[in-house]
């Protein structure tokens, strides 16, 4: 079995905190450090559906390079004493960091404590370890106190010695794993809770979330913000010398500056730091970011992801959310106007002016680089290219700032894909859509009405959900359509 500990390291108080470890701790603490590499190189271009057999002899070659890829990790994953000395951000930063360790560890962990008798059943084609991820992101929110004071000891103990050795983070990490958690308790979190939110369908979908403590101008030069400021994380300019890529890639963790090329100027330290949204790009398999596969085919875990999630950070605000939905392409009638309305009715972002009028922001003050997009995703080298439509309008909110969940939105999403023809994505109604966002009005019991009988025709053209589960959803998206249309009468 390959296990590694720096030499250098072998003298000081670290070399006991290792020898504590059982066997399976140690593997946990190699593969989560390796991380990312181990990931890139070893399973993503690898042809999932692979023999066992050949898994095998793959398995016995990652084994030989273990050392040798943690031995780089090791050399490469230090903080810089520039980055170190910024007082202000340091314990936001580190925290971040831990935290996704611990993360790390709690998926590891409770591989083999899923019962998936007793789970949903998981689709071959979609992310394999969505399950995984959700039952430890559960199991850490609702130990939120305990887990947060576990970190913060291990905090402040690496500040108070000057360290910035990140396999020193994930070590230690490891060492309070046995006091802090049972996987066991983790695998049975899930057996409780994910029968309870699943509404399994037939459709492969997956979703992005942006988060920014500066909102919409996370992205623009300092003289356009507007004066504001991000104390805890300086807009994420200093996400690169923290390594969060590769601690976060769990989650997809992905710093997007809307800059073409930035990961080139950053490879060789060229351009200043402008910061950016810090996007959890739950689709993603591996950080060229050539690959991605779907999250799953149920709704109902997906919304429940995404809350997870957001509690998961929830030192940084929430922005926006993009929905993926393979392709599909029905003979179904174009959307109209008031079909895409409604749907910016449901995940919009409407709110007061100073003159008293109401906007929906997210297109008036023009933050969407695009409404619905058509993408090309690949799932894996020498597997061919998917079709994806993307929803990029909506606004990603906080479990504590609205009283509903994402379920009816990525229902509606799902019945939108089916019964409508979105060969022209929207192209054909932005300038409509644009007009109405700058002075929303209601919109007309009509146009509701035929909205809902058009998704509801396509959720029977997926053939995914029985009728009882789709009444019930229909039920829900007309109130939280007519209680959005009602606002804008006021």
């Amino acid at each position: 079995m390959a296990f590694f500990f720096p030499d250098d390291l072998r003298q000081t108080p670290y070399a006991k905190v290792y020898q504590r470890l059982t066997p399976v701790e140690r593997l946990m603490l190699l593969r989560e450090f390796v991380g990312v590499t181990y990931r890139r190189r070893f399973l993503f271009f690898t042809d999932q559906s692979q023999s066992r057999t050949s898994r095998a002899r793959s398995g016995g070659s990652f084994r030989r390079n273990l050392a040798q890829a943690a031995a780089r990790q090791y050399r490469s994953l230090r903080i810089r004493p520039r980055a170190w000395r910024q007082a202000a951000v340091l314990r936001p930063y580190l925290r971040l960091v831990l935290r996704h360790y611990l993360f790390g560890f709690l998926v590891q962990g409770v591989r083999p404590h899923l019962d998936y008798r007793r789970l949903p059943v998981p689709d071959e084609n979609c992310y394999y370890d969505f399950f995984p991820n959700l039952a430890a992101i559960l199991w850490f929110n609702r130990h939120r106190p305990d887990c947060d004071r576990v970190l913060d000891e291990l905090l402040e103990s690496v500040i108070a010695h000057r360290e910035r050795r990140l396999y020193v983070y994930a070590l230690l990490t490891a060492s309070r794993l046995r006091e802090l958690v049972s996987f066991a308790e983790v695998g049975k979190l899930a057996t409780e809770l994910f029968p309870r939110y699943s509404q399994s369908g037939r459709t492969p979908l997956g979703v992005e979330l942006e988060f920014s403590n500066l909102g919409r101008f996370a992205t623009f030069d300092k003289p356009f913000k507007s004066g504001r400021r991000d104390p805890l994380f300086a807009n994420m300019s200093w996400y690169e010398d923290f390594f969060l890529d590769d601690v976060s890639w769990r989650l997809g963790g992905y710093l997007d500056t809307h800059i073409r090329g930035w990961s080139f100027l950053r490879k060789f330290r060229l351009g200043p730091r402008p910061g950016g949204f810090y996007e959890y790009s739950l689709v993603r398999l591996d950080y060229p970011r050539a690959f991605s596969m779907p999250l799953a085919k149920d709704c109902g875990l997906v919304s429940l992801y995404i809350d997870e999630v957001i509690k998961f950070v929830a030192e940084i605000s929430p922005h926006s959310l993009h929905v993926n939905l393979e392709k599909v392409a029905f003979g179904a009638p174009r959307p109209e106007l008031d079909d895409y309305l409604c749907l910016l009715l449901l995940g919009g972002d409407f709110q007061v002016d100073e003159t008293g009028r109401w906007r929906e922001c997210r297109m008036a003050d023009n933050e969407l680089r695009g409404v619905i997009q058509r993408r090309r995703h690949c799932p894996a080298r020498g597997r061919d290219y998917r079709e994806v439509m993307e929803y990029s309008f909506l606004r990603l909110r906080s479990p504590g700032e609205r009283d509903y969940s994402y379920l009816p939105l990525l229902m509606t999403i799902k019945g939108f894909q089916y019964g409508f023809n979105l060969a022209l994505s929207c192209r054909d109604q932005v300038q409509g859509m644009l007009a109405w966002a700058h002075n929303p009005k209601p919109l007309s019991q009509e146009a509701i009405a035929s909205f809902l009988e058009k998704i509801d025709r396509g959720w029977c053209a997926e053939g995914g959900n029985p009728p009882e589960l789709r009444q019930r959803n229909m039920t829900e998206i007309r109130r939280l359509l007519e209680r959005a249309n009602c606002r804008l009468e006021r």
